[in-house]
């Protein structure tokens, strides 16, 4: 598609203001993308102040490239895709659902805006789509994927959900506490919860923590999944408790025999308690097999270690932990950050299969789970995903690779992809230096032409500046984490 578009006829016509008139158009290039078929691609929205990128729209006749061309192309016409990343709200296709969540000029930077881990970007995911999003460390990917989620508040623009899905983040390194504010401002530094008598965050209370938050944990089905999982919590631990009992009840002798029928009695009532929370939760049975078989397959099930405090495991058993308490619960959009860290191949393998059967199944049953993860694993890559979003640069490229050679369809996309931006990068300096030296002649006619030529000028200077230091300050983060 590059060499079609390197063919690309550009006449300029010189007049006595020197206004230039491109007679390349949007719809030349999306008639030459749509011939290209699938090796075309479509950049991420432009990235830029918005009032520079508002100028360089109205202004394209002056310094078009390659690339605004074709963002004005995608623009312009209905989104064609699952996940968009034009900048704009975007659409749904037939070969996918509804749209669930989009994201528009969003923006977000730590520093002020020495640099951005994404500015003025635009996606959405739609039902059924499953993605993954690639990048340097240190890029931005955990953040927006928290954004997305709801759980981070971008520097600007916005984050909608549209009919109320449920969207779910499993961060790259669980918390040894629970993940609710309300109740993680009570945790220590040895993820005891205070409020509760000192009792240890538990590897049974994170098993059965709702784990959705930000909008979707006001959902109907959030809240019903909610209660259900404290339903499951108490008959886990009404049911260790009758166990102790029993234990006790065995090797009692003498004055042990009184605590033993006091802590029997105590046993029974939770019992009670339990099996009315269960009873009266929607799918509370359903759920507990469901966790004692994802929590079995991941090796974090038996009743001892279900006991164990969070903060006495590893990086990988409380990764493992996270994994099994997200997939037994009921989403749309399941956003899983980094999943395969800390797992051996036999774990990762496991894993492929079951998020390839789930997805399988939401299709049989007419819903579509919706899959954004981040990798850096390029085997899991392969078999989880059928495109690709990188984020690079404070920008997101999107790669449509048709589900098969993921990875492979998406190192010969991004190459393309950087030899136009490079190419792009060239004719800029071109035209900045042939019109600084007509800016530094001093001889500008007061017409209103030659203002909007020196306008637009000014607003490419920017433009070039802001994506070579985007460039610059990723690479000088590049492995920061």
């Amino acid at each position: 598609s590059l060499d079609r578009l390197s063919t690309i006829h550009r006449t300029c016509t010189y007049r006595a203001d020197v206004q230039m008139q491109f007679l390349v158009t949007a719809g030349t290039v999306l008639a030459l993308l749509g011939a290209a078929g699938t090796d075309a691609w479509l950049p991420a929205a432009a990235t830029g102040r918005p009032r520079a990128r508002a100028a360089r729209a109205a202004d394209a006749r002056y310094y078009p490239s390659t690339s605004t061309a074709i963002l004005a192309a995608s623009a312009a016409e209905p989104a064609d895709a699952n996940i968009n990343t034009n900048g704009g709200s975007g659409g749904s296709t037939s070969s996918g659902g509804a749209r669930l969540v989009s994201c528009t000029g969003l923006t977000k930077s730590y520093d002020g805006g020495v640099r951005y881990q994404f500015r003025e970007i635009g996606l959405g995911i739609s039902a059924g789509t499953r993605v993954g999003l690639v990048g340097i460390n240190g890029a931005g990917k955990s953040t927006l994927m928290k954004c997305l989620a709801g759980l981070e508040v971008p520097d600007a623009g916005t984050v909608s959900f549209e009919g109320r899905p449920v969207v779910l983040y499993v961060e790259q390194e669980p918390a040894s506490g629970p993940r609710q504010s309300g109740r993680s401002s009570a945790i220590n530094n040895r993820g005891v919860d205070s409020d509760s008598d000192a009792r240890p965050w538990t590897v049974a209370d994170a098993l059965t923590e709702p784990m959705v938050a930000g909008p979707s944990a006001s959902t109907p089905e959030a809240t019903r999944h909610a209660e259900a999982l404290l339903a499951v919590r108490a008959y886990w631990a009404a049911t260790a408790a009758t166990q102790e009992a029993e234990a006790l009840a065995l090797s009692a002798t003498g004055p042990e025999k009184d605590k033993e029928t006091a802590e029997a009695k105590a046993a029974e009532e939770a019992m009670a308690t339990a099996m009315d929370l269960m009873g009266s939760a929607d799918g509370g049975w359903e759920l507990d097999e469901r966790l004692e078989e994802l929590a079995s397959r991941l090796d974090v099930g038996t009743a001892a270690f279900r006991r164990r405090p969070v903060s006495s495991l590893s990086g990988g058993e409380r990764k493992r932990v996270a994994l099994a308490a997200a997939l037994a619960q009921n989403v749309d959009v399941l956003l899983l950050d980094e999943p395969t860290n800390h797992l051996d191949w036999e774990a990762i393998d496991w894993l492929a299969d079951h998020l390839n059967a789930r997805s399988r199944s939401a299709r049989s049953q007419g819903s579509a789970l919706s899959l954004l993860l981040v990798t850096h694993d390029r085997y899991f890559l392969e078999r989880t995903c059928d495109e690709v979003l990188e984020l690079d640069s404070a920008a997101v490229h999107r790669y449509r690779t048709g589900g098969s050679n993921v990875y492979a369809t998406y190192l010969r996309r991004r190459e393309e992809r950087l030899a136009a931006e490079a190419g792009d990068l060239g004719r800029q300096a071109k035209i900045l230096k042939r019109e600084a030296a007509w800016d530094a002649k001093g001889a500008r006619a007061q017409q209103a032409k030659s203002k909007s030529r020196a306008a637009a000028y000014q607003d490419l200077k920017e433009a070039n500046a802001q994506m070579v230091g985007d460039r610059a300050a990723a690479a000088a983060t590049a492995g920061g984490g």
